[in-house]
């Protein structure tokens, strides 16, 4: 753990709110008696707030997380002496792993010298802090595969609900028993929070009769999974006929775990590369357990592991690069090579190299998957925009795409 403070019972740690994940996270470190709450949801505000204290060459989500850290100090009631920004870091040439210094200069400079900032990295696969850290981290898996899960259902309901509204309602409910099964300290309790779940969406109407095409929403992960980044792109591809399959929070901390598998064994850090191993055998274990309430609802294949999806890149682009590239190509040609998909979106922040290293592999990527229509969408956060003119056309292709996919061969 780096920052400025450490987490202990006085002070209260805010995550910031990139998606619902925030909220489970931040019951399993209520359980471990951690004083942690997530974040309102960034807004107009927050991009307000953090754009008049950036420098302008920051990335969207830089501005979005200022600009909450921001307005939660303005907010009547903060006392800065006991409170912390949980910050997540990382390394590589994403600008990623220097926002927390960023967000320390700027909080001191208006003023906040007291609030803590404490930051967990990609190095060291995110490892946690407290009294219990690694049962905080084994906690905090639980509870991001749960609530990755309950949005794989609502993502596969919702387009299809006879009642407009019935998949929401029942995804709310369950997020809220599912975070009141992860402070109680998940497990049993989690896994019954996903059978209720399952029972919600069971009862709700839905008309399958007609298949949408399925459009991949892939790439940087904060754009990916943040409605007011991304300017609420997956309920756009609904409205247009489309169903969604967005990447996932535990996808990328699989990734995580891989990359430093292999760099550790490529380096003879074998001991480093064990402890990856481990990690990753526990994850799958969680999610495997977790996955059996919810199974039955689920129609679309279930990912392969990192380790056996990169192999899908050979000859189109070399894993040991590196980013948040490897894991959106390696996605996107294997949902193909399993004929569900008929669009992807490349979904990044204005500028983000991992995103563009994509853009500019687009045709390639193309090729590999079969034609599939294809859409760069970056986000710099402004409302003003031709996104629905560009997501209207490329639904256009995509319902093209799909229906020759569905026709049978003629003999």
């Amino acid at each position: 753990m780096n920052g400025s403070t450490g987490a202990d019972g006085a002070r209260t740690i805010h995550l910031l709110r990139m998606s619902d994940h925030a909220l489970a996270v931040a019951a399993a470190m209520r359980h471990f008696d951690i004083a942690a709450e997530a974040l309102p949801p960034p807004d107009d505000e927050s991009l307000a707030l953090g754009t008049a204290h950036c420098r302008g060459n920051e990335c969207l989500p830089c501005l979005l997380t200022t600009g909450d850290m921001l307005k939660a100090c303005r907010e009547p009631g903060f006392d800065s002496d006991r409170s912390v920004f949980f910050m997540p870091t990382g390394s590589g040439p994403c600008r990623f792993g220097q926002y927390n210094v960023l967000q320390r200069a700027i909080l001191d400079a208006e003023g906040h010298e007291g609030v803590g900032l404490i930051t967990s990295s990609a190095d060291d696969s995110y490892r946690l802090f407290g009294e219990h850290p690694t049962r905080l981290r084994m906690l905090s898996w639980q509870a991001l595969s749960a609530v990755d899960l309950l949005t794989k259902v609502l993502h596969e309901y919702r387009p299809y609900e006879v009642r407009t509204g019935e998949s929401d309602t029942a995804y709310e409910a369950s997020l809220v028993e599912l975070v009141e099964a992860v402070e109680a300290g998940g497990g049993r309790r989690l896994v019954g929070a996903l059978e209720s779940a399952a029972h919600r969406f069971g009862d709700v109407a839905v008309d399958r009769s007609e298949s949408k095409p399925l459009v991949a929403i892939l790439g940087e992960i904060y754009v990916m999974l943040n409605a007011r980044a991304n300017l609420n792109i997956i309920r756009s591809v609904e409205a247009l006929g489309g169903e969604v399959m967005l990447g996932t929070f535990m996808d990328w901390l699989y990734f995580v775990d891989w990359r430093r598998r292999d760099l550790s064994f490529r380096f003879g850090r074998y001991r480093e590369s064990f402890k990856a191993w481990l990690s990753d055998l526990y994850q799958h274990a969680v999610e495997r357990r977790l996955l059996k309430p919810v199974a039955p609802l689920l129609r679309l294949p279930v990912e392969e592991p990192v380790a056996k999806v990169v192999k899908r890149l050979d000859g189109l682009y070399d894993p040991v690069l590196g980013t948040e590239a490897v894991l959106t190509i390696a996605r996107i040609v294997e949902l193909a090579d399993h004929g569900v998909l008929a669009g992807a979106v490349n979904i990044l922040p204005f500028s983000c190299l991992p995103g563009l290293i994509v853009n500019c592999m687009g045709p390639s990527v193309r090729d590999a998957a079969g034609g599939v229509p294809w859409l760069d969408v970056a986000c710099d956060g402004q409302k003003e925009t031709n996104l629905n003119t560009r997501l209207e056309a490329f639904m256009h292709q995509a319902r093209e795409f799909h229906l020759q996919q569905s026709r049978p061969v003629s003999a």
